[in-house]
């Protein structure tokens, strides 16, 4: 009697064991096929990581040269403005000296003849020089 259960149960018991080696060990079905996913997902996962990573590396490296460029050229401005401003100041205490030249020549008290009234002369041409175009 047992031995006829066994041969009735034992294709049973065969085929229950393939079954869970089958679910076990095959990649298709099972803890294993999770674990194929799971690793093709971790190597995509960590491919794209890479890409990104060269991706803002490269970012990372075009804004430093962006911001050393944009560095020269603040620095090439504010010398160009510190060029125009001495210039500018050079124009403006010429002007101012050639004003005092001009003023001294204007507010010059005229020489009166003996009916008190005002001489003429010429305006020296060395002093008029220096009105139009004073030394520095």
């Amino acid at each position: 009697m047992i031995r006829a259960a066994l041969t009735v149960v034992a294709p049973w018991a065969l085929a229950a064991v393939v079954g869970a080696l089958l679910w076990t060990w095959t990649p298709l079905v099972g803890p294993a096929a999770r674990y194929a996913r799971l690793e093709s997902d971790r190597d995509a996962k960590a491919a794209a990581a890479k890409a990104w990573e060269a991706h803002a590396r490269g970012w990372m490296a075009s804004f430093l040269a962006a911001e050393g460029i944009r560095r020269d050229e603040r620095q090439n401005s504010r010398m160009a403005t510190d060029q125009l401003a001495a210039q500018c100041d050079a124009r403006v205490a010429q002007a101012r000296q050639s004003s005092r030249v001009i003023e001294r020549i204007v507010t010059k008290e005229p020489t009166y003849d003996e009916t008190r009234c005002p001489v003429r002369s010429l305006v020296d041409p060395g002093e008029l020089r220096r009105a139009l175009q004073p030394a520095d």
